[in-house]
């Protein structure tokens, strides 16, 4: 009898092991399948999030453009307008010549004269003597004619004290 209930737990032990093992790989297998689906749903989301940003950054820079190409063309409105009226008000001949020159061609003209004068920045100092020592030169600011500096003739030293 001894052996008999003995042989029954063996079997309760085993059958027990074995059921359990194959719990935990079905469960591992339909997580896995799980988390799949819901990691490329995730992935689908943000590439739909992504493109409907795309789509907003250029429908935004569409209308920038749009809306910077009205405020030029109200502006060259509002110029043509005050010149028109300032040629039938006014007499005075500099505000006359000032407002039939459009705007675009002042800049224009400033932008090329301010490149025209510009020099390039330079490395070095320029020498104002021709024949004067250059400032890489090893006698540039060195003053021989000045006697050497003697610390005990200075007012705040006192021989011997600290």
């Amino acid at each position: 009898m001894d052996s008999a209930v003995q042989s029954i737990w063996l079997v309760g032990a085993v059958t027990l092991i074995i059921g359990i093992v194959l719990g935990l790989l079905i469960a591992r297998s339909s997580s896995n399948a799980r988390s799949k689906e819901a990691l490329i749903e995730e992935l689908n989301d943000a590439r739909r999030e992504f493109e409907n940003y795309k789509i907003d950054v250029s429908s935004h820079f569409s209308k920038t453009a749009d809306l910077v190409n009205n405020l030029t063309s109200s502006y060259r409105d509002v110029h043509q307008h005050l010149s028109s009226s300032a040629s039938q008000l006014c007499s005075d001949e500099t505000l006359l010549i000032s407002l039939e020159r459009p705007a675009e061609a002042e800049t224009a003209d400033t932008d090329i004269a301010a490149v025209e004068t510009t020099e390039p920045p330079r490395d070095y100092a320029p020498k104002q003597d021709p024949k004067a020592e250059g400032t890489l030169s090893e006698q540039f600011g060195l003053q021989r004619d000045d006697p050497l500096h003697d610390p005990s003739l200075t007012v705040d030293h006192t021989p011997g004290s600290r």
